[in-house]
């Protein structure tokens, strides 16, 4: 589906996301803080939010497991990428990179990490088994799960998985990094902003990626986060290429 949009109230986005996940525990506080959002509205700088059944209950899952801030942070994820990709002229499945970018972060939070994968691939396993329970064919939910996977990754792997995990990595790099200005206006921004705010997202951000570090720091090497997981866990990482070379169980 392309672009349809459809005005959808956060509360009742959460009543589609608590009966979706039964069998997972909510964090009260996130509860909270979605239960009081205002409503999501249908357009955005220009842009449609999808108003199809995935995207609905993909809003819904996002609003009942994250924290507004994270909420809102995953909001603006698609509406920056989606200018990107308007103004790139690409053609993508607006459905399942909505749901991508409404579930991308899920695997910084307790509820979804594994003992040793990292949050990217916890994220994307995460995603793609909602999407697949939400009626979402293998097709369009593995296309969410390569969004969700790659959306702080190397730029030429994304590239060559598509539109919909180009749009994630560059909706969720303009939110944190800030966008460019060749693909957004002030008043795009201001507009994007104004929707979904960002509500201290810089400290709480920081602070999120932080404790996932200090829990799991090896799980992030070769990753994005591998450095700051280095700084916060020193101590994990005695690992060197050297030592590995050393290592192989050969004669010489």
């Amino acid at each position: 589906m392309k672009h349809r949009c459809g005005t959808i109230h956060r509360r009742a986005l959460i009543a589609a996301g608590a009966a979706l996940s039964a069998s997972v525990v909510i964090p009260r506080g996130a509860v909270r803080a979605a239960a009081a959002a205002t409503a999501v509205p249908a357009e955005v700088a220009g842009i449609a939010l999808p108003q199809s059944a995935l995207a609905r209950k993909a809003a819904a899952y996002a609003a009942a497991m994250c924290p507004d801030y994270l909420f809102n942070h995953c909001m603006r994820t698609y509406l920056f990428g989606a200018l990107f990709a308007k103004k790139q002229k690409l053609v993508f499945d607006a459905d399942a990179a909505f749901a991508a970018a409404a579930l991308h972060d899920l695997g910084l939070l307790k509820n979804f990490e594994s003992a040793r994968q990292s949050f990217e691939i916890d994220g994307a396993d995460a995603a793609e088994k909602f999407a697949r329970d939400a009626g979402a064919p293998k097709e369009r939910a593995d296309l969410v799960w390569h969004a969700v996977e790659m959306h702080d990754g190397k730029w030429p792997l994304t590239k060559r998985q598509g539109p919909e995990a180009m749009l994630v990595a560059v909706g969720a790099a303009s939110d944190v990094d800030g966008p460019d200005p060749s693909m957004t206006s002030p008043a795009e921004i201001h507009a994007i902003v104004a929707a979904f705010p960002r509500l201290q997202f810089k400290r709480q951000f920081t602070a999120v990626l932080i404790d996932h570090c200090k829990r799991k720091p090896q799980s992030q090497a070769g990753t994005w986060l591998e450095g700051l997981c280095r700084e916060q866990a020193p101590a994990a990482w005695t690992d060197t290429v050297q030592r590995e070379i050393a290592a192989a169980p050969f004669a010489e």
